[in-house]
Formats: C-alpha cells, structure tokens, sequence
C-alpha cells in the first residue's frame, strides 16, 4: 500500500495490537489483580479504583480494534495519545495501591540512610541554605516545565519524525513511569514533603509566577507514595535522550531544565537526595530499552 494513504508516515494499518498497547493492558490487569486483593482485605478506596483500571483495560481493548485498520489522522492519533493519558489515574492509584502490601512507608528508613551519608537531611537544609526567592522560582520553573516535556516532544516528533518515531519515545516513557509506579506501590516512601513536620504536602513555594503554576498543580495532584524512584528525574533524563536524537531543537532548552530539575526535586521537598540518582539509572534503563528499531505493525 502507498505511504500516503496512512497518516503520519505509516505504510499500513496499525494492526491489532501493538507494544504500547500491550503495556497499557497489562499494566491495568497488573493494579487489577493487586486491588483485588485490596478489596478482599478491606481497604478503603480498593472499588473505585479497580472501576478506572477495569476502565482503562476496556478503553484499550476498544480504541485497539476501532483503529487497527483506519486511515483517519485524529483516530491514529489518539492510539498514540492514549497511554499518556493514563499516566495521571494510573499515578494516583499508587497511594491506594501500596496500603494493600505494607502497613507503613519505608521513609523512617531512608531517612536515617540519609542523615548517615550526608549527616543531615538534604530536603531540609537545602531549602534553608538558599532561601532566595529568585532561586527558587527558577527550580520552580524546572519542575513546571517538565509537565510539557512529554506533549512537547511527542508531537513535533509526530510531526517531523513520523508515527513510529514518537511511538518508541512514547513507549520508553510509559514502561519508565509503569516501572516507577510499580516501585513506588512495592517499596512505598511518601516523600519529604509528607514525612517531616507538618507533613501537608506541597506547598506555596517562595517566588513570582511559576512558584504560582507549580503550586496550581500539585496542590491537588501529588500523593502520599511517589518518591522513591523520582519519576521526574527518570522520565525527564530519558525524554531529553530522546530529544538529542529525534528533535535537536528542543535538546538544548529540555537538557537546561533537566539539570535543573535534580537540585529541585530535593529543594521544593518533593525527594529525598537518594531518589535522584535512583531516577537517573531508572531513566537510563527505559532509555536503553526503547532505543531500538521501529516497531512494524501487528495483529
């Protein structure tokens, strides 16, 4: 068939089933079978989020046969998009998830790691050294910015590359935060931010618009049970990779606010000083496991 009849540079049908499609349903049949348990240990919130994993199981199983054979762009389109849009409900089940395997965080333990490496603890003193509210909007910004990491990317290499190009960035970055969110429900640490005094959770950092944005955020999106690995180090490490080889453009702005991204982690309270090399390997990892051939279609 003529590459022009598909859309995105594709030279057929994107089949029945593809890698990213197969990560997205066994990642909902995975939290599934854990919140299964949950539900039969009595803990609270098991249901509801069992119905958005059942949810994302059946929405694949449909968006894989409505588009297996289309031609249309918006359809192909949302094949692709649809596993960055579980990202955020698969997140939020972590701090259902982890109460079902453990009765409590792992913090007291990394937090003594902490205090013994460094002799003290890098998420509080690091704040209190350099309280300059110009510093911190900038780390501020870095964190922000990072949210449009994986739209930004994915679709100017849609764009430029084509379909099969954003797909492997796209599948590096689900297996990165599957992997990430796996570990933070196996081995849970609530973060700095949750286990030091008051431990409220995010909070209005000092700074002039992006402290603002950020907070808009996270104030409603953070939870109790996503630190360690930082998921931001890993997924950011692992797009900026990506984006030296298929968007030279956005390499260098995406590498600046990166960098930047590991003193903030620890500094806005979000990680401890540990879960940044740990995310760091784990953007490596996803990095070398996505870095293959283009995937043809299947199915």
């Amino acid at each position: 068939m003529a590459g022009s009849d598909y859309p995105f540079r594709l030279d057929g049908p994107l089949g029945l089933w593809r890698p990213l499609d197969r990560w997205a349903a066994g990642y909902a049949l995975l939290t599934l079978a854990v919140l299964g348990l949950g539900i039969a240990r009595g803990v609270p919130g098991c249901w509801a989020e069992a119905l958005v994993s059942a949810g994302a199981l059946g929405g694949t199983l449909v968006l894989v046969r409505w588009t297996r054979d289309t031609r249309a762009r918006i359809p192909t389109f949302l094949r692709l998009a649809w596993a960055p849009l579980l990202y955020w409900a698969f997140y939020h089940q972590v701090q259902t998830l982890w109460p079902v395997l453990r009765a409590t965080p792992l913090d007291p333990g990394l937090a003594a790691l902490e205090e013994r490496l460094w002799g003290f603890q890098p998420a509080l003193a690091f704040r209190a050294a350099l309280p300059y509210r110009w510093f911190s909007e900038l780390l501020c910004f870095a964190y922000f910015a990072y949210y449009a990491f994986v739209p930004v990317l994915g679709a100017t290499v849609l764009v430029r590359r084509g379909y099969l190009a954003a797909e492997r960035i796209i599948l590096g970055a689900t297996v990165c935060f599957y992997a990430c969110y796996t570990w933070f429900w196996l081995l849970p640490t609530v973060g700095p931010q949750y286990w030091f005094p008051p431990g409220r959770g995010p909070r209005l950092q000092p700074g002039y618009l992006f402290n603002h944005l950020l907070y808009f955020l996270t104030s409603g999106g953070e939870i109790r049970g996503g630190a360690f690995p930082s998921s931001h180090v890993a997924v950011a490490l692992l797009l900026t990779l990506w984006a030296r080889r298929e968007a030279p453009a956005l390499f260098p702005a995406m590498a600046v606010i990166t960098a930047l991204m590991l003193p903030a982690v620890v500094y806005l309270g979000a990680h401890y000083a540990l879960d940044v090399p740990a995310g760091l390997l784990t953007g490596l990892l996803a990095y070398r496991l996505s870095n293959g051939k283009p995937t043809v279609a299947v199915g």
